[in-house]
């Protein structure tokens, strides 16, 4: 008769992990279900415990390979399963005590993949609790929809779920065994796609709030936290798998929720890998410039000459206000044009207003400022001051018999220069003109130590979901008007 279950766990170099590991799931494994364990060629006497457990069960197969790592282990147990269903461990982790007789009946509903909760054990500190609520879901379109909205539904690992073996083995699918990591991730998925071209009935996924299994951190170095040459470009490839994978699946969300989801992904793996700059400096040095580039664009010509400045306002717009002046030293004659009509944080000006203060203090004559007090966000800030830009030409038509179109620079946050570029692009007033910008620093928000400051990070990362949602909201539309064309 063939399993119900099949419980597969990769061994190297973990004989004095497979008492816990191995044993956790042996003191509860029914008859009807197999455990199968793959020696990833071990130097550490693993291969010796295990011969210890040969014979224990009828229902325990030992296989012993040659190094392939987890994936390369992974795939062999698939080779020998028999299971209606398969689940994964890994040789550091152990099931909850009672987990298989609770879960088990679950599978009379016939889900495509049961999705469970983790309990994490920290090296210090308390036990934290991964879960999800009960839940059907009929279609992967529909599990999809739900994961969009909510983010939180444990996709990533391998080893919290029961997968239908028959999909596997339909679709042909197994773990890559040339990537670095997140071979979890794409084996999901993979298999969540095929669920969305099954045919059989039931329904496609099923989420519970039961705990399946306790994840142990060993120690400090585990190989989710040693060095990985490459990381930045690994987890972009990884987002844009994660990508394909919901929003082709997806049935019922809107553009709108799409567009958050994927600009949010997008800055939760920056910040991931952010994260891993204290432990691993060498990480930092390869994949700040990467991150950096992509938030900040540039390089700016610091040096280039300008007739007119725009310097857009917000709450905290000194920093900005400062960079003008440095700007004007080498453009003497140059027309500052100070734009926000937003409350300035210390509650007496508007960002406009206190701009032009700034600059007046500080030796600009009231013939060089121009005052924008109207505008409330940055297409109104572009907007409204090339009105202003646009009386300025007016006037060196007038006076002039062959003037030269004026020179227009934009000063803004750096991390805020590539939207506010995107919407100029988009006001046909600018098209003709010579727009350069300039980018200005606050102390939390500097190039070199945004990712440092716990401020910093939220208002750059904040600005780059915003920055994508704009960027695709634009492709979009210039999409559509090809279409309609």
């Amino acid at each position: 008769m063939r399993p119900l279950l099949s419980v597969i766990i990769p061994a190297y170099n973990c004989k004095d992990l497979l008492d816990d590991s191995a044993g956790s799931v042996l003191s509860q494994l029914p008859d009807n279900c197999e455990l199968i364990i793959v020696d990833d060629g071990s130097s550490d006497g693993t291969a010796e415990k295990l011969k210890e457990l040969e014979g224990r069960q009828e229902n325990l197969f030992i296989c012993y390979e040659e190094h392939r790592g987890a994936s390369g282990a992974r795939n062999k147990g698939l080779d020998m399963a028999r299971g209606e269903y398969v689940a994964f461990m890994d040789c550091d982790d152990c099931y909850r005590e009672g987990f298989l007789s609770r879960s088990l009946p679950l599978t009379e509903s016939g889900s495509d993949l049961y999705i469970f909760g983790i309990e994490r054990v920290p090296l210090r500190g308390n036990n934290e609790y991964w879960t999800v609520k009960d839940g059907v879901y009929e279609t992967a379109g529909a599990f999809a929809d739900r994961y969009i909205r909510m983010r939180q539904l444990l996709v990533y690992s391998n080893c919290n779920k029961f997968y239908k073996r028959e999909v596997i083995e339909r679709e042909h699918l197994r773990f890559k065994e040339n990537v670095d990591f997140g071979e979890d991730r794409l084996f999901n998925y993979a298999f969540l796609t095929a669920c969305g071209r099954r045919e059989s009935s039931g329904p496609c996924v099923t989420t519970s709030s039961m705990i399946m299994l306790r994840y142990i951190q060993r120690n400090e170095k585990s190989m989710s936290s040693c060095h990985k040459p490459g990381y930045f470009d690994c987890v972009m490839r990884l987002h844009q798998d994660k990508m394909d994978c919901f929003l082709t699946l997806s049935e019922d969300v809107t553009e709108e929720e799409k567009l958050d989801f994927e600009a949010y992904d997008f800055s939760r793996e920056v910040e991931m890998t952010i994260e891993r700059f204290a432990d691993h400096p060498e990480e930092k040095d390869e994949n700040l410039p990467l991150i950096n580039r992509m938030i900040f664009g540039g390089p700016y010509d610091m040096d280039a000459r300008v007739d007119v400045l725009v310097i857009l306002g917000s709450r905290n717009c000194g920093y900005k206000v400062e960079r003008a002046l440095q700007i004007g030293r080498g453009n003497p004659e140059m027309k500052y044009i100070v734009s926000g009509g937003n409350p300035h944080k210390d509650g007496l000006h508007t960002e406009a207003e206190y701009m032009a203060e700034y600059l007046r203090v500080h030796g600009i004559s009231d013939k060089q400022i121009y005052l924008e007090n109207r505008a409330k966000y940055t297409k109104q800030n572009l907007l409204f001051s090339y009105g202003i830009i646009h009386e300025l030409e007016v006037e060196a038509d007038a006076d002039s018999i062959e003037s030269a179109p004026l020179r227009i620079g934009i000063i803004t946050g750096g991390f805020h220069i590539r939207r506010t570029k995107l919407y100029a692009d988009e006001i046909d007033a600018f098209a003709g003109e010579e727009v350069v910008y300039f980018p200005a620093y606050g102390p939390t928000t500097h190039i070199d130590t945004w990712f440092n400051d716990p401020v910093g990070r939220g208002v750059v990362l904040q600005e780059l979901r915003k920055y994508l949602i704009a960027e695709k909201t634009s492709r979009r539309v210039q999409d559509n008007c090809k279409i309609i064309r």
